[in-house]
């Protein structure tokens, strides 16, 4: 039913950054995030979208 149903891909998302530290680490940076950290994940950037994302329809 349109955009308003998807779930959002961290991907293709303004909000996620990157480190490089040796290895990558993918976070948020949405200041609207429940998670502290905004961490997404450690290597490879997962599909979708975490449960705490707030740009995810409620």
């Amino acid at each position: 039913m349109g955009l308003m149903n998807k779930v959002p891909n961290c991907a293709e998302c303004d909000f996620m950054k990157k480190y490089d530290y040796g290895k990558k680490i993918y976070y948020c940076d949405h200041t609207d995030r429940i998670d502290d950290m905004g961490k997404l994940s450690v290597g490879d950037l997962p599909e979708g979208s975490p449960e705490w994302c707030p740009l995810r329809e409620k």
